[in-house]
């Protein structure tokens, strides 16, 4: 088990310091210390729709997936183990829910190189958020397509390594399904098709709202899948040979909007969207989705940052009218 983590490690190599972008100091700033993270989790983390990560959950995460304990007793037992870690073989699992705990309070205050940091030394269950992190990270702060393609491939990798030990768990799911779905966005249609990942991500996506149809995330994650396909091929050979048209991205929208309306991702995916299908027709949707974007309040470093896509997209729309 413990040869498994090794190899885990080994497709997810640590970036050098130099090239991870700042959270931009202009934009709000976020401080979860102390009992803040808990009072305002439900705020935070209403996209995932995660339980708080306190001893409680650790217990029953680790009751729901024996493998993701087993290794994780094995890493504790290492000469170079984190104390969060090592207090498992004393039978007390509170350091390492703590631990976990930061790795999300880094996240949300746009500490995404900290968080990935400390999630990737404390064994798979730190591991999963800080990979949520590394994909957050690349998908708000990366320009370069190269440097963001090479995040995604590693977040993925990563991923398929991690989803063994826990093949249930919708969070770790829906990690490996963003990060093919973001790649997939940057690919060519050629290569996009031989990838093999929009079928597989499509039906992870249906599997996730089946089981959890209140969430927001999931939907419109479908929605911009839809709608990149309709993109290249149109809504008719799009419906016949990959189930996707102009109308189901639509209501996948609409189905994440009803689900939860207050998260800025969402309305800059919609309207991302809209202008792959059709930017002239969608152009006052478009606006009108934008504009409420950057009404909403935000509670993180993550959502300020699509909020600030929201608001770059509304500026660029608005002078070419």
């Amino acid at each position: 088990m413990r040869l498994f983590f090794l190899l885990f490690l080994a497709v997810v190599p640590a970036l050098h310091a130099e090239d991870w972008q700042p959270y931009d100091s202009q934009l709000q700033q976020f401080d979860y210390s102390g009992d803040a993270l808990r009072e305002y989790w439900p705020l935070l983390n209403s996209a995932p729709g995660l339980p708080h990560p306190d001893q409680q959950w650790l217990t029953d995460f680790f009751e729901q997936y024996p493998a993701v304990r087993q290794l994780s007793l094995e890493l504790a037992a290492e000469t170079d183990a984190p104390a969060a870690l090592v207090a498992l073989l004393h039978g007390d699992n509170a350091p390492l829910a703590l631990a976990v705990a930061d790795v999300w309070r880094l996240h949300y205050q746009g500490n995404f190189q900290q968080a990935y940091d400390l999630g990737m030394s404390l064994g798979p269950a730190g591991a999963i958020p800080a990979l949520y992190s590394k994909l957050m990270y690349a998908t708000l702060l990366v320009d370069e397509r190269e440097s963001r393609l090479r995040l995604f491939k590693e977040a993925a990798e990563a991923s398929e390594k991690l989803l063994p030990l826990a093949r249930e768990n919708a969070f770790a799911r829906f990690g490996l399904a963003y990060a093919h779905a973001r790649t997939l966005e940057m690919l060519d249609t050629g290569d996009a098709t031989s990838s093999g990942y929009l079928g597989p991500t499509q039906q992870t996506l249906y599997e996730l709202i089946e089981e959890d149809p209140a969430n927001a995330m999931y939907p419109a994650m479908l929605g911009g899948i839809h709608a990149g396909v309709v993109d290249r091929v149109g809504s008719f050979i799009g419906r016949m040979t990959y189930g996707s048209t102009e109308k189901r991205a639509l209501k996948a929208f609409n189905d994440a909007l009803k689900n939860n309306d207050q998260l800025a991702v969402i309305y800059y995916e919609y309207a991302k969207a809209l202008g792959l299908m059709d930017a002239d027709e969608y152009h006052d949707k478009r606006l009108e989705l934008l504009s409420q974007c950057t009404q909403l309040t935000v509670y993180s470093a993550e959502e300020a940052l699509n909020q600030k896509a929201c608001s770059g997209l509304l500026v660029k729309l608005q002078q070419e009218q």
